[in-house]
């Protein structure tokens, strides 16, 4: 019962940090307005999180590695079905963005959140932004990377990176953009505009992956 009280605790924190941080952005945000929306005490942001920065760490953690461990679960399914075959660039492409596509079906007010939450770490400090996904996306890329390199072997290194780099920002993009999918893609139907985008999103990143290099 107490591992059930502290791990309500924390995630009241959690979800109270996460509303103001996606309003009011890092400086915007201070512990002592997080306490009040969650219902707790001071020493129980302290006990759980220690300082404000690891708060916004957590944060992050908490949107990004569920989506990360399950590409880099995905990858492993792939390589225990290919063995030394080189895995094929679609399905590499399905395992990379599917787990993207999937949060962002996880409801309206939970999407616009975690991108309110994505803009505010851009806007308010692009080095800690920067620093926030080499850490929790390097496993992703390094892995990734090296199996792209195997199943496009006229690519050298570099353009694998940089290709990599234009995918990851097309998806980040997508994210940012998320309301203006309607407007877009002329469709009502949220659950339609995800499958129209997941279906365009594949042939788009295979198409700039399998293009011939100069």
């Amino acid at each position: 019962m107490p591992k059930k009280s502290a791990e309500s605790t924390r995630e009241r924190i959690l979800r109270a940090a996460e509303r103001i941080y996606a309003a009011s952005g890092f400086h915007g945000m201070s512990l002592r307005d997080v306490t009040l929306l969650a219902g707790v005490n001071l020493a129980a942001v302290n006990y759980h999180f220690g300082s404000k920065d690891k708060l916004i760490h957590a944060l992050a953690d908490r949107r990004l590695t569920p989506i990360n461990a399950e590409r880099l679960d995905r990858l492993k399914k792939l390589r225990e079905k290919h063995g030394r075959q080189a895995i094929p660039v679609r399905d590499l492409v399905s395992a990379l963005v599917d787990p993207m596509l999937k949060a962002l079906r996880q409801g309206r007010n939970n999407r616009a959140i975690m991108v309110r939450l994505v803009a505010q770490m851009m806007i308010d400090d692009p080095k800690r932004f920067s620093q926030i996904h080499r850490v929790f996306y390097k496993d992703v890329l390094d892995c990734y990377h090296d199996e792209l390199q195997r199943s496009l072997p006229q690519l050298d290194s570099h353009q694998v990176h940089a290709r990599f780099y234009c995918a990851f920002c097309l998806v980040l993009g997508l994210r940012l953009m998320h309301e203006s999918m309607e407007w877009f893609l002329k469709i009502r139907s949220e659950d339609r505009q995800l499958d129209i985008l997941e279906q365009e999103l594949h042939g788009f990143l295979l198409g700039a992956f399998t293009a011939q290099g100069h």
